[in-house]
């Protein structure tokens, strides 16, 4: 294979008009594939010579024609494999965080828990995007594993082409990295990072690479990237360059579509498999390595093995996969192991911070950190309502590790979760020194379970205890002695154990009707002098609290009892108590004895109060006061005196006012006063200078004070749905606002001009509000200077006749009007990833150019009444997911992309072209709304493995339709508003039908004429206000049949499966 280089005329040390032309053997410079032959045609490359010789001019022209070769080789390697299951969406996400076009070097970092698809996604990128690079590119996979050095001679040679074999030091390849790719657009992949300095020795910081230069990183754990003592959410960015992506899980859809790919080679399940796939689907928790590996091994197998290995797969995790996960297992220190384990068998779905204090008290110092580890590190997370939360396969492998028969030597059989397996234990009385937790559940919720001293004597170290019925009896002495969480559901009325002696106990949670003032525990359980968390939920027996006098260290009292009246005066003695919830619908005053809880931090009320007492001000160290209740009528004016507040939340009050002294509040950041009868802000609320969010949503409030401009730290006003008229142009003046909602059929007049100025502004909804001449230039503000702003939101607003120019960072854009006159031209609106614009009033032909190259689009709704679509090619929208269109003559879409999974059609008035369906192999829902014909065929859409959805509305003039062979694999088939239908022809024969919903559709009388009876797969059949429906026979036993408001439907109860439904 040759090709000819090139020279110009007027080279260097040449006669002029002499060329030169060298001939070179490409096939010496091409790498080795294996039996992968490639073919480079023959290509004239033609450059200037710099050098100032022959040798040099050979140099400098063989190193560009290699260049060139390396660019086409990558562009041929990185063809995308076509296997790939739901890496899509997720390469859309660090496509955007790439923004190639961008000149900055930036650092992607892919994180998330092992065998979730990091390196897949990386692969995929790498693939992707190398060829932009001209072969100035390096994956190095498994970073962890292999030797620093040679790693950094790897990157030096795909990178530079440079063979480094004469450097035996670290330093020396940080040195050469630096100097030699320094000012290259380089790609580089630093895959399963685990520490700083393997980042720092392969690629140091951004000055290292040239402008556009891209790092992408994937690691299980990013708590080497967040500085000591940092908020444990923010990662460490001292210079920014960084960008994380958290990985999401697998959904549902394409988990199936990935497991049966691997299990069969085919991207659908037969209807009779789905039910065991699902099943193994759930047991393996979605995980991408799981659904590979066991996939795989049921390749070709029958439906028996499936289940064996469904079997299997409850009690044991995959070996394949559990090596895996034990990477980072094995790289927690021995506490972060101890935690991992505890919160695998007991602690999911706990409240995070009374698990710490378990933790702490263990341990014998602060845990947060170690929890923040393990979150960084993938291995848990932390949700919005502070539960603790961990993935089925990381949840099993912590139960592996501790199985009784066959976990880990030095942990096997530490922890029984399984209440069987504690119960078998503790009946036997073979309990050891290794068990710290047993979770006893209720073996027999019928029985009275009677625990006595020597069945525990042998669990010396037992620490965590979980319980629901039973009793203790007898003499207890010695016993408890480690226990630090107790947790009794449904105590038994007369505790019967003496000596308990919970000396070191921590946490302590009680529930269950038998729960009194008197009840015979408190006595030996409220010694526990340790203790940091009672909580007493669901005891509706409980009218008093026990006395506290004996338990000065707790921290956290929760008392979620719903007769609760009164607590005991106690409570003040409470030195070190910085939590206090109280959800009661009983107790109708608070106690005086709170001032003295001198550190309280949070203090929640949930009971039926009309009146804070005056003396809640002297609870100074309070930060976070929530009262979620609807009878408080009025807040105290020493609410001021709170001078450590920085939460107050009056959501749902009946409160008309804030008092004046709310001014004084200088700490305060969030202020919710969402759906209260507050009717206007005092004054001094422009006194709240630490202010960052002001929820006023669903209030009575008419109009905002002009002080409102003093809060210079709001990032977020919330006035949806407000009775407010008008903004205040004092609104300019908060600079650092972020976030606006002002959706209020109230809001009217002009969008105040001042909004320009609010640079910051990320979001802004002005979603109902009647604007006025918003035709005129003059009085719509420019948006375009708001370069940050993301999401601009204008629904019903019906007096907007077009939109001023917008700024191109616009990635969400929705416009709502009866008086738009013209569609927009979107064009230089590149970031777009949702438009949404209804304007039923359009009279105009609009002009669709522009939005056809919105590349980024994946929704788009475009709703313009009757008006006819100039012919219009979708196709170049290659991210588009959905799409809602009014299109009275389907021909004009002349091309859609294959990427859509949804489609709605309105307004249809001539036949539609199905031929143009046939590329959409993702397509999985489509609605065709308003169809005006007598007839549809449902042509080419039985070709589509994905789909399975169709959605039929509105068809006055349809009088029989026939399923197939269109719809034969259909799952879910809705029928609305078809006043003529009378026949379905072929519904019997819909074998993978699901769900078949028909509503409004009163010609129907009967659908006896069909077989049913096969139809196993049906679970529900759902009729809905046909009037003429008399009678359903031949329904599935599995399938639920429901009649709701069907007048003529016979209900004398013959047909077993029939359920009826009264009209709502």
């Amino acid at each position: 294979m040759y090709g000819w280089i090139g020279h110009s005329e007027g080279g260097t040390n040449f006669a002029q008009g002499a060329r030169l032309l060298v001939q070179i053997d490409f096939s010496l410079l091409i790498p080795s594939f294996g039996n992968n032959s490639i073919k480079i045609p023959s290509v004239i490359f033609q450059s200037e010579l710099i050098a100032c010789d022959v040798c040099g001019s050979l140099h400098k022209l063989t190193y560009l024609m290699v260049e060139e070769v390396s660019s086409l080789l990558w562009t041929r390697w990185t063809d995308m494999p076509n296997h790939l299951v739901g890496i899509k969406d997720r390469m859309d996400h660090i496509m955007k965080l790439l923004d190639l076009g961008a000149f900055d070097v930036r650092f992607i970092v892919i994180h998330g828990m092992g065998g979730i698809g990091k390196t897949t996604l990386a692969e995929a990128v790498f693939r992707q995007i190398s060829p932009q690079f001209q072969g100035h590119c390096c994956f190095l996979r498994d970073v962890w594993t292999h030797d620093i050095i040679n790693l950094q001679k790897k990157l030096l040679f795909d990178v530079l082409h440079l063979s480094c074999t004469n450097f035996s030091f670290i330093d020396e390849g940080d040195d050469l990295i630096k100097t030699r790719v320094h000012g290259k657009k380089v790609l580089v992949v630093l895959d399963d990072i685990n520490s700083w300095d393997q980042i720092m020795r392969l690629a140091g910081r951004p000055n290292w690479f040239g402008r556009g230069s891209r790092i992408i990183i994937t690691t299980r754990n990013i708590e080497f990237l967040v500085k000591e003592g940092e908020d444990e959410n923010v990662p460490a960015s001292s210079s920014k360059q960084f960008s994380f992506y958290d990985m999401p899980e697998m959904n549902s859809h394409d988990a199936l579509q990935l497991f049966y790919e691997r299990a069969s080679g085919h991207a659908e399940p037969p209807p009779d498999y789905k039910d065991i796939m699902e099943k193994l689907i759930y047991a393996l928790g979605g995980l991408p390595l799981a659904l590979n590996v066991v996939g795989s091994t049921l390749h070709g197998k029958c439906r028996s093995t499936w289940e064996n290995t469904l079997c299997k797969l409850k009690k044991v995790v995959n070996e394949d996969v559990k090596k895996k996960l034990m990477i980072s297992y094995e790289a927690l220190e021995p506490n972060q192991q101890q935690i991992y384990l505890d919160i695998a068998c007991f602690c999911i779905n706990k409240e995070k911070t009374i698990a710490v204090k378990y933790w702490d008290a263990i341990f014998g110092y602060s845990t947060e950190i170690e929890i923040n580890i393990l979150k960084r590190m993938s291995l848990i997370k932390i949700f919005d309502d502070d539960k603790l939360w961990m993935h089925d396969q990381l949840r099993d492998l912590g139960r592996n590790i501790v199985h009784p028969e066959s976990g880990e030597i030095h942990m096997r059989g530490s922890r029984l979760w399984s209440p069987k397996d504690a119960f078998r234990v503790v009946q036997t009385e073979t309990g050891t020194k290794d068990i710290v937790g047993l979770n006893l559940g209720t073996p027999d919720p019928n029985k009275t379970y009677r625990y006595k001293h020597k069945q525990f004597v042998g669990l010396v170290n037992l620490r965590f205890l979980q319980l629901d019925h039973g009793n203790f009896e007898g003499d207890f002495k010695n016993i408890f002695s480690e226990l630090r969480w107790l947790s009794w559901s449904n105590c038994h009325s007369k505790f019967q154990a003496t000596n308990f002696g919970l000396k070191n106990l921590t946490i302590l949670i009680l529930s269950g009707n038998n729960i009194t003032k008197d009840w015979g525990g408190w006595c030996q359980i409220m010694v526990a002098k340790q203790l940091k968390v009672l909580q007493l939920k669901d005891c509706p027996s409980l009218r008093k609290t026990p006395k506290f006098s004996t338990i000065l260290q707790l921290e956290k009292l929760i008392l979620r009892c719903t007769q609760l009246k009164q607590i005991d005066k106690s409570i003040g003695n409470l030195q070190h108590l910085d939590y206090l919830e109280i959800k009661s619908e009983a107790i109708e005053s608070l106690l005086k004895s709170i001032d003295g809880l001198k550190s309280l931090a949070m203090l929640r009320i949930d009971q039926r109060l009309s009146m804070l007492p005056h003396s809640i001000g002297n609870s100074a160290k309070v930060k976070h006061l929530i009262l979620p209740q609807r009878e408080l009528r009025k807040l105290p004016n020493s609410i001021g005196q709170l001078e450590s507040l920085l939460e107050l939340d009056v959501q749902f009050l009946k409160i008309s006012e804030l008092p004046h002294s709310i001014g004084n509040l200088e700490r305060l950041k969030v202020l919710r006063c969402s759906h209260c009868h507050l009717e206007k802000l005092p004054d001094s609320i422009g006194s709240l200078r630490s202010l960052v969010k002001l929820d006023l949503s669903g209030s009575r409030i008419k109009s905002l004070p002009d002080c409102i401009g003093n809060l210079k730290m709001l990032k977020v006003l919330n006035l949806n749905d407000s009775r407010i008229s008008e903004l205040p142009k004092t609104i300019g003046m908060l600079e650092n606002l972020e976030r606006l909602y002002a959706c209020s059929e109230h809001l009217e007049g002009e969008i105040p001009s001042e909004i320009t100025t609010l640079s910051s502004l990320k979001i802004v909804d002005l979603s109902s509000g009647c604007f006025s001449e918003l035709s005129s230039l003059t009085t719509v503000p420019d948006f375009s200077n708001l370069t940050n702003l993301v999401t601009l939101m204008l629904q019903n607003c019906d007096s907007i006749q077009q939109l001023p120019e917008l700024p191109k960072s616009l990635a969400h854009l929705e416009i709502w009007s009866k008086s738009l006159t013209m569609v927009p031209h979107f064009s230089n609106l590149t970031n777009l990833f949702r438009l949404c614009v209804v304007g039923r009033s359009m009279r105009e032909e609009p002009n669709m150019g522009g939005i056809e190259r919105l590349s980024a689009l994946r929704e788009l709704i475009l709703l313009i009444g009757e008006v006819a679509l100039p012919p219009t090619d979708f196709s170049s929208l290659s991210q588009l997911r959905f799409l809602d269109i009014s299109c009275a003559n389907p021909r004009s879409l002349t091309g859609l992309p294959s990427s859509l999974k949804a489609i709605a059609l309105q307004n249809v008035e001539l036949p539609i072209d199905w031929s143009i369906f046939s590329n959409l192999e993702n397509l999985s829902t489509l609605l065709i709304e308003r169809y005006s014909l007598g007839e549809i065929r449902f042509e080419v859409l039985g070709k589509l493995r994905k789909f399975n959805r169709f959605l039929m509305w509105n068809y006055p003039f349809l009088k029989t339709m026939s399923v197939l062979p269109g719809l034969k694999e259909i799952q879910n088939l809705w029928l609305q508003q078809l006043p003529q239908l009378t026949k379905i022809q072929g519904l019997g024969e819909l074998k993978s039908l699901q769900l078949l919903s028909i509503r409004e559709c009163n010609s129907i009388k009967s659908l006896n004429e069909y077989d049913l009876s096969d139809l196993h797969n049906m679970k529900r059949l759902w009729f809905k206000r046909c009037e003429s429906l008399e009678s359903v026979l031949g329904v599935p036993k599995s399938c639920d049949l429901i009649v709701d408001d069907c007048p003529r439907f016979n209900r004398d109860g013959r047909f077993r499966e029939i359920m009826s439904i009264d009209s709502q």
